[in-house]
């Protein structure tokens, strides 16, 4: 099963980063304070599921934009996915799952310290992510600041259009956000153990994390940390999984 949930295993060996951000980075907000983390081995799926993957295994595609089936699956609550990771696993006899929000992060900044793939110039983002640019702001008409770049998707873009990070991963930002397996606090930082952090033990939120084709500039960065109720559906809202190493 995993040939149709492609792997990267260039994070197996698992390792410690910064994770957070300082307080002059723009747009911070509840991402502090910055503090070591260390994270065992887990294989991460290479791109977001794809509509595609979610019709052959829950027999729907309830995604905004039906556009194919290598666009991401989105309008996926938590507990939607849940559902699909479980039926998943019995047809596998794998263990899939939701990354860790620390994790998500380990994996999306591949042993970078800025706020972006492309390093301080938010407007070299066309390159390496799907996000609201200027063909975005063109045929959707948000009033909120765009990149000032073409990346040439109004909406969600097929996975893996853009160059991946260091650790083989596509889509870390932009495109959909994803779901993590972790509850949300605002607090948690202050208290986070430095092995493994799997978020508080309970709450009424869930964590987002990447961004997506829509968002506000600030918003599209690793350690930008958003907040959605675990029933909650969006047109910009999906998810990756993980696997143990060795499977």
């Amino acid at each position: 099963m995993s040939e149709c949930f492609p792997l990267t295993p260039a994070l197996s060996p698992g390792g410690c980063f910064e994770m957070g951000s300082p307080a002059s980075e723009e747009g911070r907000n509840d991402e502090g304070p910055v503090h070591r983390v260390c994270v065992d081995g887990f294989a991460m799926g290479k791109y977001e599921v794809t509509q595609g993957q979610w019709q052959r295994i829950m027999g729907n595609n309830p995604a905004s934009y039906q556009n194919g089936d290598n666009y991401p699956v989105e309008q996926v609550s938590w507990s939607d996915v849940q559902e699909f990771v479980a039926k998943l696993n019995r047809q596998s006899g794998m263990d899939y799952r939701l990354p860790t929000e620390a994790e998500w992060e380990y994996a999306a900044r591949a042993g970078t310290t800025s706020a972006r793939f492309w390093g301080e110039k938010p407007d070299e983002a066309c390159g390496y992510d799907n996000v609201h640019d200027l063909t975005s702001k063109r045929v959707n008409r948000f009033s909120w600041a765009n990149y000032n770049c073409d990346d040439g998707f109004a909406q969600t873009s097929p996975v893996g259009s853009f160059k991946p990070n260091s650790f083989g991963l596509y889509d870390m930002l932009g495109n959909v956000w994803e779901w993590t397996g972790d509850w949300y606090s605002d607090k948690y930082y202050g208290k986070s153990p430095s092995q493994n952090p799997g978020g508080p033990g309970s709450g009424s939120s869930r964590v987002t994390r990447g961004g997506n084709w829509y968002a506000m500039t600030a918003d599209v960065r690793f350690a930008f940390r958003l907040r959605d109720a675990p029933a909650g559906r969006d047109h910009g809202l999906g998810f990756r999984l993980v696997l143990p190493p060795g499977q």
